[in-house]
């Protein structure tokens, strides 16, 4: 069988696993694009549910938290005289499936509340349980699903990898197979043998999640009872740990580990050829020996081995190296595309926000329904309050008060301007300005993508000249930096005032700069225009000073042949990233560099 084959096949029973038990198991979370694939084994899903008496209830991406808890109904409450509060999402999921589409996208306080609701939920009461099928849509590495949400569902699938031709068979199990396993699965038992063995195999993989080892523990209980078993046998432990321990759950594995492990491995197969080599044939013996090994068990240490490698060989090796590069490369360069500058709370245009308290005025806009909400349950309050002939007047209308108007908000990220501090100074200026250019053309193609623009300053004679201001014109910036000329003194104090300066200016716009410097750091011109290395080495790390005071974002590129001990103490003194320029890829790292500080 072909492994795409099986891994669908394993799809399939991971399905058929959450509409047994979905109070253990909680769900699955489904990493795929809108398609085909998806589209069948969500089909696969609900008739699984159906047999099963479930329903599957979709949740808009949206979906705020008084729609998840329940909140006043307006309509039945004005009908009624009375407060009446509607049932939320949580109330009616109850005994059945939820579906999360966009789940990367979702609000986290909404992400907190369904995590919590399957923490008590599945737990307290075992008649208001629910299971959760959550759509990871993501197609960029700065939009990921909340891990409090991935830590609490047992399985994660990859569909992306599937064609069509391998979804053309799937698993046939019928109503009566599952309401069979439902029935055996309390009085299922597994050994205390098998839980440890499977809890140090999860530590051999890297999996630190108690979650985790509980979840293969449930899902090696249901695959017993899917199978007509009373007891765990070592082919549920294996297929268990191998549906759990998805890359996820195991993204803290240290890569020495590995490397220790395959040195270990390695030796062990030459030591077996070794011992093969010696062993003398008798053909007599041979069928005697094989059948007692096919009568002994394996081995603590054998069974966790044999864990680990089924697990490693189920892991499709793309969504492994995708692990491995972004646990290595951290949060900042995982959003190194699609947005970037500071977030700030916005009354007029942005992401959609819970409603505040305040007046619509100077241009913001009344949440209607938000305040229709707040003024209802005091109507009863304020109309006591009033006389007779009052209270005739307004009992057909709202009595609204200023305290229960609301504002919408919005969450709006800043645009990002990078600001290019250039050392155009000296005999070798034509080597930097070359790579400060392929820099800036190499920023400028992701601004495209990213709405950011970038602006170069250059340093060079006796002060410190703005070559190219903020600008997302490609044309504009070439044009610009092909007349930049070299040679001259370096004084960086001019150049980091200067760029301080339009840093500043950009803030009071509402802007987030970034400030590039790429430099030596052997400052020889001071804040007067003099020369002299020790008084403008001393005006450099005033000015440095200056920039940390700020609070600016900066990233400092050594562009010395070596590490240049001047070039370090100035960023240290502005609080910079200090980045030696390399010789091949400049360009490249260095707009790498500026796009994963954007984001930090």
């Amino acid at each position: 069988m072909k492994p795409d084959q099986t891994a669908w096949f394993d799809a399939n029973l991971i399905a058929i696993l959450v509409a047994i038990n979905p109070r253990g198991l909680k769900g699955v979370t489904v990493k795929s694009q809108f398609g085909p694939v998806r589209d069948a084994w969500l089909g696969y899903a609900k008739d699984l549910s159906a047999a099963c008496g479930m329903q599957i209830l979709k949740a808009p991406a949206n979906i705020s938290a008084e729609q998840l808890m329940g909140a006043l109904d307006i309509e039945a409450s004005l009908q009624a005289g009375s407060l009446i509060m509607s049932k939320g999402l949580l109330k009616r999921v109850e005994g059945n499936l939820l579906l999360l589409p966009m789940v990367e996208r979702m609000d986290l306080q909404a992400i907190a509340l369904i995590s919590q609701a399957l923490d008590e939920k599945n737990t307290v009461d075992g008649d208001t349980h629910f299971g959760v099928i959550a759509f990871d849509e993501s197609d960029s590495a700065d939009e990921f699903i909340s891990p409090r949400l991935l830590d609490r569902l047992a399985f994660e699938l990859y569909l992306d990898q599937f064609a069509m031709a391998d979804i053309s068979q799937s698993l046939e199990v019928d109503a009566q197979d599952i309401h069979e396993a439902r029935k055996l699965l309390p009085s299922v038992k597994c050994d205390d043998e098998y839980v440890e063995v499977m809890t140090k195999a999860g530590l051999s993989l890297g999996v630190i999640s108690l979650r985790a080892n509980l979840f293969a523990l449930e899902t090696a209980k249901t695959l017993a009872a899917l199978r007509g078993l009373q007891e765990v046998g070592q082919s549920e432990v294996i297929d268990a740990a191998r549906l759990v321990y998805t890359p996820s759950k195991r993204m803290q594995i240290p890569p020495e580990m590995e490397q220790n492990d395959q040195a270990d491995q390695n030796t062990d197969d030459h030591q077996d050829d070794r011992d093969s080599e010696q062993q003398p044939e008798d053909p007599q013996n041979e069928p005697e020996t094989s059948d007692q090994q096919n009568q002994e068990q394996p081995s603590k240490e054998d069974l966790e081995d044999i864990i680990v490698e089924a697990v490693k060989a189920s892991i499709p090796p793309q969504f492994l190296r995708q692990v491995k590069q972004s646990t290595r490369s951290g949060k900042s360069a995982s959003n190194s595309s699609g947005k970037s500058g500071a977030v700030q709370k916005s009354f007029f245009s942005g992401r959609p926000l819970s409603s505040s308290k305040g007046r619509p005025n100077d241009g913001r806009r009344l949440d209607i329904l938000k305040s229709i909400r707040a003024a209802i349950p005091w109507q009863r309050l304020r109309g006591m309050a009033l006389s007779d002939s009052q209270q005739k007047t307004v009992r057909s209308k709202i009595d609204f008060r200023s305290e229960d108007l609301h504002i919408k908000q919005y969450l709006r990220r800043r645009g990002t301007v990078t600001i290019f501090l250039v050392d155009a100074s000296g005999s070798s200026a034509t080597q930097r300005l070359a790579e400060a250019k392929g820099a800036l053309e190499e920023l400028l193609a992701e601004c495209y993508i990213r709405r950011d623009e970038v602006a170069m300053v250059s340093m060079r004679g006796a002060k410190a000249e703005i070559v190219l201001p903020p600008t997302r014109s490609l044309a504009r910036a070439k044009r610009n930096l092909a007349t930049l000329p070299g040679g001259g003194g370096t004084p960086l104090a001019a150049g980091f005032r200067a760029a301080n300066e339009m840093a500043i200016s950009l803030e009071r716009k509402g802007l987030t700069p970034i400030i590039v410097i790429m430099s030596d750091g052997k400052a020889n011109v001071n804040l007067n225009g003099v020369g002299g290395r020790a008084g403008a080495h001393s005006d450099a790390l005033m000015a440095a000073k200056e920039l940390r005071l700020k609070n600016h974002r900066l990233l400092f590129v050594d562009t010395s042949p070596k590490p240049e001990v001047l070039a370090q103490e100035l960023s240290s003194a502005m609080a910079a990233q200090y980045f030696p320029l390399p010789f091949t890829s400049s360009g490249k790292k260095i707009s790498q560099a500026a796009i994963q500080l954007a984001n930090y």
